[in-house]
């Protein structure tokens, strides 16, 4: 492949394309999270009131104020629909593929820097959270450039970089809190140390204008929300989701130590393998003393990125393996410093079966999927799930084996054409990758999970009455209705949305039916 900067741009474009803005107005919003930010964005407006996000009346100090305005700020303009909250995400997302790409040129050559920007933009993860309409992919844009930007300062040496990075993390702590600050300060202090420049790393941590531009962007709101709330914000912010959420799980959302590293090789598909020689390189890297305290001048600057990427992924694979509560996105933190090592060793990579296994894996899992769920269909539990499942083979069509069965059929005649390089080969099956992940199984899965409350929210946004949740906490459901959801139990003349499993509990007459969801009128 010619490594040419328009044929990157172009390859990176398509790929953007699909993982970021392909049906992302056309899918309806996932809960819980992505149904509480647009819910929250949407009650803004109606409460004249974009300080403090309410969630259904109640304050939402589960994240800082920036996402909202950024949902909000779109919203005026295209609508309040899913184009309009995912956009911020996928540009957010979008400006993170081009800004790995510019800093491996920088830092490595063009070919990985291209190699760690596809990377990006194609794997699993990052793509199903970089368009999401919740905080992480504008989180991951502005720690991205704080981290970049403390690797540069410690190569140059010039303090601009130190401003950058303290006007990222301050952007970060107004998006999602204390975590765009002790990732980078924590990583960086490793670094910094390993190479024998503790003293440089002080400096910039004491640098004054630094300092004074992150306060200037980031304090003025705490103070205003600190104003206007008093205690129940620090309590709520500070105490209930950013400690509280460390020392114990929340929501049920708990697991053992080996969650994150088997997270890492389902994130990464299509590169799990580039994962195992990622790992191989470490260890090698280790016995042949490139991990050895020394000067700063004796490390070649993909050696530097390499230990550098390593402590943050490292980092970052710790912090949240001891935390209490563990969620799958919370790995994307550190992902970048692993993706930037793949890319070191992308052009290399020779052994067909190790990277091209797993994707073969995942493909026939998902070739036989539907006719696993016919065999099992009888028992899947709970019950919801079942109703839910029970509109699958509508989705399930002659496209769906068409499109796998083409992508597994070529990319194995492509693995045994050995005059193909092994890179080449992996790029437009990554690609393919992503078009069946996010082109089709995505809009499946929302179809059959969140297609059902979309519907029945549009059908109460024309009737009278207060909208209630009994037994379900799905906040989208109030974004289609266009109501602010009650919090009291259900009364006579309330709109309810429920599990059909709780019918029998109310006394209601059912306006609509599907995937296990219902819509009742409380007599």
């Amino acid at each position: 492949m010619p490594h040419t900067r328009s044929t990157h741009y172009l390859i990176l474009a398509f790929a953007v394309f699909i993982g970021f803005y392909w049906q992302i107005g056309s899918i309806p919003l996932f809960d819980l999270d992505e149904g509480a930010f647009t819910s929250a964005t949407r009650e803004m407006f109606l409460r004249h009131d974009f300080i403090t996000p309410y969630l259904n009346t109640v304050p939402r100090f589960d994240k800082p104020i920036l996402i909202y305005w950024l949902q909000a700020a779109s919203a005026m303009v295209f609508g309040f629909n899913e184009w309009a909250f995912r956009l911020p995400s996928a540009l957010a997302s979008t400006a993170w593929v081009f800004m790995i790409y510019r800093f491996g040129q920088l830092v490595l050559d063009r070919e990985k820097a291209f190699y760690a920007a596809l990377i990006a933009a194609t794997a699993l993860m990052t793509t199903i959270i970089g368009k999401a309409a919740i905080a992480d992919a504008v989180l991951m844009l502005f720690m991205t450039a704080a981290m970049f930007a403390i690797f540069r300062h410690w190569q140059t040496n010039q303090a601009g970089y130190i401003r950058w990075a303290y006007v990222a993390m301050a952007l970060g702590f107004l998006t999602k809190g204390p975590v765009a600050v002790v990732i980078p300060a924590a990583v960086s202090l490793m670094f910094y140390l390993s190479t024998g420049r503790g003293a440089a790393w002080w400096r910039a941590v004491l640098d004054w204008r630094g300092i004074l531009l992150f306060l200037a962007v980031a304090l003025p709101w705490y103070l205003l929300e600190y104003a206007r709330e008093g205690q129940a914000f620090i309590d709520g912010f500070f105490f209930k989701n950013n400690v509280g959420r460390f020392s114990a799980p929340m929501e049920g959302h708990s697991a053992g130590f080996w969650y994150y590293p088997v997270v890492t090789l389902i994130a990464l598909l299509p590169y799990t393998g580039l994962v195992f020689r990622a790992l191989a390189g470490l260890v090698a890297d280790v016995r042949g003393g490139d991990w050895r305290l020394r000067p700063v001048m004796e490390l070649s600057p993909e050696q530097a990125l390499k230990r550098f990427g390593w402590l943050w992924f490292g980092f970052v694979l710790l912090l949240f393996s001891f935390s209490g509560t563990k969620l799958p996105h919370y790995l994307n933190y550190g992902l970048v410093g692993l993706i930037l090592i793949m890319a070191t060793y992308f052009p290399t990579i020779r052994n067909r079966w190790l990277h091209l296994l797993p994707v073969w894996g995942m493909l026939l899992i998902l070739l036989v999927l539907p006719v696993a769920l016919d065999l099992f269909f009888d028992r899947i539990r709970p019950a919801y799930v079942q109703a839910m499942l029970a509109d699958r083979n509508q989705y399930f069509g002659p496209s769906w084996y068409l499109v796998l069965g083409v992508i597994l059929g070529l990319s194995a005649v492509a693995a045994f054409k050995k005059s193909w390089a092994l890179p080449a080969v992996l790029m437009p099956v990554a690609l393919s990758f992503s078009l069946v992940i996010n082109g089709q199984l995505l809009p499946i899965v929302d179809s059959l999970q969140q297609g059902p409350i979309k519907a029945a929210g549009l059908l109460a946004r024309d009737l009278p009455g207060a909208a209630v949740m009994y037994r379900m906490n799905t906040p989208s459901f109030g974004v289609y209705a266009g109501k602010i959801l009650a919090r009291h139990a259900p009364e006579p003349g309330d709109l309810v949305l429920t599990r059909e499993v709780y019918i029998h509990d109310l006394d209601a007459q059912v306006l609509f039916a599907r995937g296990g969801v219902v819509l009742l009128r409380m007599r």
